[in-house]
Order: C-alpha cells, then structure tokens, then sequence
C-alpha cells in the first residue's frame, strides 16, 4: 500500500486548526477555558499554527479520574487532556489522518467510526444469523484484556509508519502517544482511531488467513460464526497466537465457544438467536425503571426533567430493533411519548440559544 505524505503542511493551516478548536469546544462551551478560546479564535489559531511549526507541542499533564461504568460494571481510569491546546491539537490529528485510516479499514469494524456506531454491527449479526444458519451455528466471542491500557508503543508507531511517511506527523502522533508510558488513555480523541487502527492487521489476518466467514468486530470485541465447534476452535488458537505474538496483546480470559440457539450472542446491547432478537436483561430492567419512573411523575403531574426524557426515549428507542412487542405493550405503551419529545425539543431550544 503506498504511504501517505504530504499532512503536516494540512495539520498548520489556520482552516483546519480553526475547524478543530470549534470542533473540541462541541458541548463544552460553558466550561471557562473553551470560553476564553472562543473568545479569540483567531489568536488561538495563530498560538497553535506557531506550536506546530516549530514542532514545540509538548502534553501537558493529564488530569486523571476514575469513572465507574454500571452497564459494564467496570471502573475505568480517565485520563482528560487539557482543552488548549492538547485536546485542539488531538482533533488536528484526527482530521488530518483521518482518511489515511480509513483506507483499508474492515468493513464490520464498528465502534468510534463515524457511520460505524453498534447499529452498523447489529446489522451485519442479524443478517448473517438470518440468511446463513449452516455457517452460523456457532459462535467464538471473545474480547482484549485491558485493550487501551496495553497497547505496546513501538508497535503502533510501526504499525502508523506503514501508511503514513510524512516524518513531521509522525512526530507529533509519537508525542501523543508517549504522554502515557504504556497504552494509550481513555479520554484523548486520538485514542479510539489509533485502537481502532492497531486492530487493522487482526481483522485482515481474521478475514484472509484464517478464512473466516463472519466476522465482525467493536473495538476489542470479537465475534465469528462458524459451522462447527472444531472449526472454530482451531481457528482460535491461531488467532490467540497472533494476538500475542504479532500483536503484543492478551485475550481475556472469559472467551466462549458456543452454539448461538442454545445460548444466544450477547453482543451490542442485544441477544441474537436465528429466530429472534431480544434485549439485553440488564437493558431490559434500565429500560422497566425508567417507564416506571415516568409514569410516577405523569400520574403526579410533575414535569419530566430533561435527562429523564432523553433517556427514556433514547432505550426506547432499542425496542424497533429487536423482538419487542409483549414488552412495549406491558412498559411503554401508557407513556406519551409525544410529552417526552416536547421536552426534549424545548431543552434543545434553550441550549441553542445559549450557545
């Protein structure tokens, strides 16, 4: 594949780093340093093409926290770059480089994509499980131990000179990635396109050297259909193999080998099974909570808050996607929805005019 040059004189333009300050103030801009940059678009633009020029951009320190996230009930480390100008600089990057990761990308490769969100890999399960039972008849599900935290530096900086030769934009994606001394942290914009793109190698060796029929992946999650168990457990021990030799990396311990109809996949907040889809149980009881939460609040003629309507509406929305009918029916049905939607256009409204 021919490498890439020619983006560092792109990363300095005062259009792209104008169009990248505005695109990292997106739903900050009550927060007082996004208010002083915006104030003065122009001087920052002139500060940042200066940092790039001289190639003097150096991290700054992260503040880090700790998130607990209920769904995959996992505590996750943040590490939140400052806004000016490390996170203005991260969507320099991205913008830049950008196109250059898409080429080649694998198709089912979903998550932190733009077009490529969990719906795109719903489609590709609920298809294949519907069109092709023989090759369906069993799955190999497994995911990357500790995946952002333990991406091996030289190797992705080797992986980056593959496609792109332009040494001074190398220089500046190496600074990003050893702001941290191993992996790459959650809370910087570049990190999902670098995991995304480190995983490339292993979705082509997947697809074309070990044959794989369907396969389909969200960041480090991994399902592939096969036949037979016997199929896919040889297929797995290569691919584990791979992922630790060429790729530097582990596989969580909890991997399965399992026919679909007797367990179902659960993968992108649903369980897939041949004849029907359903929503995943804790999905499902997030989903039953909120009806119940609402309904209190429109039996007492209370107004819904603004949060509440977004979120029932946006787990509502799960429903047109799987087999829902008896559950919409029970939970849902007694809610206006056209309320909620109200309050969720008035808030945007109000937002709107804020900005």
């Amino acid at each position: 594949m021919k490498r890439i040059g020619y983006i560092y004189e792109k990363m300095c333009s005062p259009e792209l780093i104008r169009e990248a300050i505005f695109k990292a103030a997106r739903g900050k801009r009550k927060r007082h340093d996004v208010k002083r940059v915006l104030a003065d678009v122009d001087k920052h633009v002139a500060i940042i093409q200066e940092l790039l020029e001289k190639q003097e951009f150096e991290p700054a320190p992260y503040f880090v926290s700790e998130r607990y996230d209920p769904h995959n009930k996992k505590t996750r480390i943040i590490q939140r770059p400052k806004f000016f100008p490390d996170q203005v600089i991260h969507w320099i990057v991205v913008l830049s480089i950008q196109p250059t990761l898409m080429r080649g990308m694998y198709h089912w490769s979903c998550g932190s994509i733009p077009g490529r969100g969990s719906g795109h890999g719903q489609k590709a399960v609920r298809r294949w499980l519907k069109n092709d039972r023989k090759n369906t008849k069993y799955c190999l599900k497994l995911d990357i131990r500790h995946f952002y935290d333990t991406i091996p530096h030289d190797l992705l900086k080797k992986a980056l000179r593959r496609k792109i030769k332009d040494e001074r934009a190398l220089w500046l994606i190496g600074e990003i990635i050893d702001s941290t001394p191993v992996g790459v942290p959650i809370g910087n914009y570049t990190s999902q396109w670098l995991a995304n793109f480190y995983l490339e190698t292993l979705d082509h060796y997947i697809k074309e050297r070990l044959g794989a029929k369907y396969y389909v992946r969200y960041i480090d999650d991994i399902v592939i259909f096969g036949r037979n168990k016997k199929q896919l457990h040889a297929l797995r021990k290569k691919l584990f193999a791979f992922i630790e030799e060429e790729l530097g990396l582990e596989v969580k311990g909890n991997w399965q080998v399992f026919p679909v109809d007797a367990r179902g996949v659960d993968f992108l907040g649903y369980v897939f099974r041949h004849d029907y889809i359903k929503m995943r149980d804790r999905n499902f009881l997030a989903l039953t909570r909120q009806c119940r939460r609402v309904k209190k609040k429109l039996h007492r003629g209370d107004e819904i808050p603004y949060r509440m309507a977004a979120g029932l509406i946006s787990r509502a929305g799960q429903l047109k996607h799987c087999n829902s009918q008896h559950i919409k029916h029970r939970y849902y049905d007694g809610i206006k929805e056209k309320r909620l939607k109200e309050v969720i256009r008035i808030e945007s409204k109000r937002q709107l005019r804020a900005a």
